[in-house]
């Protein structure tokens, strides 16, 4: 399905013959271009047609375009595929906003809910006993990793400075503390 809109009544005769041949110019390379949009963004189709509506816009909104593509035809699909990662990463950009703007941060008002419940709050509690049950017979380099990293907020290559290992066995510390809570908590 290709849908491209194009204000055809206030083009001169030049001008709708240049839409066409950059039109032919993009129909070549627009299997490539659908592919390449599924693997780098993984979109539904609508969202592929929506990325291609976007290129087409842009293209088509370039002056003079036919006649630079047609003196560099062949640099014509990087040039392709440069406009539609650019689009792609924009999108991304663009939700990721909206993702931050949709956050709800934590504030008092959810902290004052969870004192009016008190059965949460003993649940809480057990597992917090139980958590430092585990550290207290847990290797003291996991529950070093464990801290330093959870806790304190290092990240790894500190604690591998620290505790003298290289950022793979601190990963293997990490890992191995955290296995051993979830087997104890979530019993």
């Amino acid at each position: 399905m290709k849908v491209v809109y194009l204000n055809t009544q206030s083009k001169t005769p030049q001008h709708a013959q240049s839409d066409g041949a950059l039109y032919d110019l993009i129909s070549e390379h627009e299997g490539a271009l659908r592919r390449f949009i599924r693997v780098r963004a993984r979109p539904s189709n609508a969202e592929v047609e929506d990325i291609l509506q976007e290129m087409y816009a842009k293209l088509f909104s370039m002056e003079g375009l036919v006649e630079k593509t047609e003196q560099r035809q062949d640099t014509f699909k990087g040039f392709l595929f440069t406009v539609v990662t650019n689009l792609i990463i924009d999108r991304e950009r663009r939700a990721k906003v909206r993702a931050r703007d949709a956050h709800e941060s934590y504030s008092d008002t959810h902290s004052t809910h969870w004192e009016n419940e008190p059965e949460k709050q003993a649940g809480i509690a057990e597992k917090l006993s139980e958590v430092q049950q585990v550290l207290d017979t847990m290797n003291p380099y996991h529950k070093s990793a464990f801290v330093l990293c959870r806790v304190e907020g290092k990240p790894y290559r500190e604690i591998s400075d620290i505790l003298g290992v290289s950022v793979s066995t601190v990963e293997k510390y990490i890992a191995a503390a955290l296995t051993a809570i979830r087997n104890k908590v979530c019993d």
